[in-house]
């Protein structure tokens, strides 16, 4: 694809596609060279830590409640007891990426990827979320629709002309 009109926008709206591109190629390669969890990991980056704390000011303060979890379809995953909303968990992620408090984790001797987990070192590693590794990619699709939606509704009414 040619050069970016909008670079933060496209980016995040770049990133999810590839994942999406890669999930669904993800079975004309041999188990062990499957690396769906590497690339999501790294694609953070793109999707949470790239964008300008401009982007992430427009995220909505939705609740982070059972309600919102099982619309999302996460069941299983936990959030630390200072997340309260999606904002929140946004920013904690942002600073557990981008310091690289991430863990895996694995519940058999397959060392297959069960979990993966954010931490804050600067409070004493505390939990930010624990992701059942196959709800990771049904949330970052959730943020990014929820992101995306609120840079165009941003950008839409900055560009309206006043009265």
């Amino acid at each position: 694809m040619g050069n970016y009109q909008d670079l933060e926008y496209e980016f995040i709206e770049r990133t999810i596609a590839l994942i999406n591109q890669y999930y669904a190629s993800l079975d004309q390669y041999p188990f062990e060279k499957q690396y769906n969890y590497t690339l999501t990991i790294n694609c953070l980056l793109g999707l949470i830590v790239m964008p300008k704390e401009r982007a992430l000011t427009y995220l909505p303060k939705l609740p982070i409640n059972n309600n919102l979890k099982a619309s999302i379809g996460l069941n299983e995953t936990e959030f630390g007891g200072h997340i309260s909303n999606l904002k929140t968990l946004i920013q904690s992620l942002r600073h557990s990426i981008a310091h690289f408090n991430i863990d895996v984790i694995s519940e058999g001797d397959e060392q297959l990827i069960d979990w993966v987990e954010f931490t804050d070192s600067e409070h004493g590693h505390r939990l930010v979320a624990r992701f059942r590794a196959k709800e990771l990619l049904p949330f970052l699709k959730f943020y990014t629709e929820s992101l995306l939606n609120n840079l165009k509704q941003y950008r839409n009414s900055k560009h309206q002309p006043r009265d």
